[in-house]
């Protein structure tokens, strides 16, 4: 029988699954909290060119969700141009990108070395 259909293999797929989304999300919330520091500290301004200047200084919240959507688009390697980082916060998302190419070769070759233990 085909490992997939089997009970086990699924419910370990599910979990392996699981885990990957759940560091996937820890991945984007902690370099999202990384950009939002150096950016009400000044040291690395996140700057989304669609929203007026005034609107991006006014509240946290709004920083928060700049910080939080760049690091998505980041690590995804998405890359839009809507919101540029400047500062160490470029640094930071060179680190981000280099970090979300090399997760999905990782993932793939621990999915290869799992199959090759099942047969």
């Amino acid at each position: 029988m085909i490992p997939f259909f089997q009970q086990n293999h699924r419910k370990r797929m599910l979990t392996n699954l699981s885990i990957l989304a759940i560091f996937y999300a820890n991945v984007v919330v902690t370099f999202a909290f990384i950009y939002f520091v150096l950016d009400i500290t000044g040291l690395g301004a996140i700057i989304d060119h669609y929203s007026p200047l005034p609107h991006q200084d006014e509240h946290w919240l709004d920083r928060m969700i700049n910080s939080l959507y760049f690091s998505v688009i980041t690590l995804f390697s998405v890359g839009y141009g809507d919101v540029t980082p400047f500062g160490l916060s470029r640094g930071v998302a060179i680190l981000q990108a280099m970090f979300g190419y090399i997760l999905p070769a990782v993932v793939v070759i621990q999915y290869l070395r799992m199959n090759e233990s099942d047969t």
